[in-house]
């Protein structure tokens, strides 16, 4: 009689299971997301995404992901509201959330181990929660795309001086490089992702600002050659934001994105250490200990210019990033001043 009650029981059981996950699918929030990568759904930006989307469940949205290999098509489709999240550069979602977009501050964070304690801060701590919020829209998540640095097709090119009258890419999105172009006595050359590395590679570009990750896709050696290369300290930390549609996803998910993305740093950590590692020890140039000075007094200009007079910085975002600085190098000059 057991066996016979235990048999008719098993698929009662399995009928009860199925229901409860048919309804809690059903109770779920569909939700798609554009997702920016340069290399499509092979690339190591996508599979991030497809790990969010499979812990957004969790947190009650089911989420569709859309690839884009071309960043601007997929914000403005964003925007147009084909879809209700998308994943891109922080430099590229500025316009939507400045406060978020300070974490990317020239010269706001030079080394990865200050730079994730502060992005766990920001995403996990109360009191900056108010700095996602950004109206119609909310940043749900921050990971880590790399330090942005200076590639040259001249080695001489090795400090902010030496890049007076050269050739710089400018991205008409970004207020910050091309305000640092004409503070730097550059020449801006207007130019997008995908027309970057062809300039570059052929000469109609002096000198670039950005990650290691572009090296390999871009195809850079060519443009640096063996004469070029490229500098160690970096500019600045580019992101990988999410931003939603407010409205579009549960009331608490950005909260449980947040916290989950802060946890996930290391994996995006490992493509760009892989990325970094790829650039020949040979290419990289070490600045002297003038040109550091030079590009650490240079950085706090443009961050108070683009914080007081432009308003694309957000000062309360600045400040942690001092702290940050400061407490790993207390004897800093601006750690005895008040400027931010």
């Amino acid at each position: 009689m057991k066996r016979l009650l235990s048999s008719l029981a098993r698929p009662l059981l399995a009928s009860a299971l199925a229901l409860l996950g048919a309804t809690a699918s059903a109770d779920a929030q569909a939700a798609s997301v554009c997702v920016y990568d340069p290399a499509g759904r092979t690339g190591f930006m996508y599979k991030m995404a497809e790990s969010w989307a499979i812990q957004a469940a969790s947190w009650g949205a089911t989420v569709t992901l859309k690839p884009y290999t071309d960043e601007a098509t997929a914000v403005n489709d964003f925007t147009a509201g084909s879809c209700d999240g998308v994943m891109a550069s922080g430099v590229r979602l500025q316009r939507y959330n400045a406060a978020t977009y300070t974490v990317e501050a020239v010269g706001g964070v030079s080394t990865y181990e200050l730079l994730q304690p502060v992005l766990t801060t920001l995403q996990t701590k109360s009191n900056y929660a108010p700095m996602f919020d950004a109206g119609a829209y909310e940043t749900v998540g921050i990971w880590p795309l790399g330090a942005v640095y200076v590639f040259v097709r001249d080695r001489s090119l090795n400090s902010i001086g030496a890049l007076s009258g050269k050739r710089v890419a400018s991205l008409d999105y970004d207020k910050a490089s091309a305000l640092a172009i004409q503070r730097m006595g550059g020449v801006g050359v207007s130019a997008d992702l995908a027309t970057l590395g062809p300039a570059f590679n052929n000469g109609e570009l002096d000198v670039l600002f950005l990650p290691a990750t572009a090296y390999t896709p871009f195809e850079l050696w060519h443009g640096i050659g063996t004469k070029g290369g490229v500098i160690t300290t970096p500019l600045l930390q580019v992101t990988y934001q999410v931003l939603i549609h407010d409205g579009k996803f549960p009331a608490d998910f950005g909260t449980k994105s947040r916290a989950w993305v802060a946890g996930d740093f290391q994996t995006a950590m490992k493509a760009i250490k892989a990325a970094e590692a790829g650039i020949p020890a040979s290419s990289w140039i070490t600045p002297t200990a003038a040109a550091k000075a030079e590009l650490d007094g240079f950085s706090q200009k443009m961050r108070l210019e683009l914080r007081d007079k432009q308003k694309a910085y957000d000062g309360r975002v600045l400040s942690l990033l001092k702290k940050a600085r400061c407490n790993a190098d207390p004897s800093r000059a601006e750690c005895a001043q008040t400027l931010e």
